[in-house]
């Protein structure tokens, strides 16, 4: 596993749990489940490993966490840009479908292409797609009204 592939498997559990300690914990078992599949499989790509285990690890941690809900601290170390407001994310989050959520994470923030998302989870490329239209729409939305809040022509 590469450095990047480390820094994936944080930025996935970031944004997924939006806790900063089960983000730190979560990583830790996906990384280690990500190497023990590469060695069980020298030929996966290091993409569809990463895939199957960060959805091996969410499965175990997402009862654990209150979607919508986050916990971070400035102290942990995660680093969010001045100026990014994550009031749409934390919208989407707690309200998108478990599926939605999971696939703009994948596909949108670390790059991952649909037939490696496909191949990780064991489904149908035609699948993703549908997932990520159907995120995307949502996240559209939300992000919408923020930017009409924040340009003043909210109830013009």
């Amino acid at each position: 596993m590469t450095e990047a592939d480390i820094q994936s498997i944080a930025l996935f559990f970031y944004f997924a749990l939006l806790d900063d300690k089960k983000a730190i914990e979560a990583s830790t078992q996906a990384l280690a489940l990500c190497l023990e599949k590469k060695k069980r499989n020298p030929e996966i790509k290091h993409s569809v490993a990463l895939v199957s285990a960060t959805k091996v690890v969410w499965d175990r941690f997402k009862a654990r966490v209150m979607r919508g809900r986050p916990n971070t601290s400035v102290e942990s170390g995660w680093l969010i840009p001045e100026g990014v407001d994550l009031g749409p994310w934390r919208e989407f989050q707690k309200t998108a479908s478990e599926d939605e959520l999971l696939t703009v994470i994948w596909s949108k923030i670390l790059k991952v292409e649909d037939d490696d998302i496909s191949a990780g989870l064991g489904i149908t490329q035609g699948t993703i797609r549908y997932r990520l239209g159907r995120a995307l729409r949502k996240l559209g939305t939300m992000t919408q009204g923020v930017s009409k809040l924040k340009h003043g022509t909210a109830g013009k």
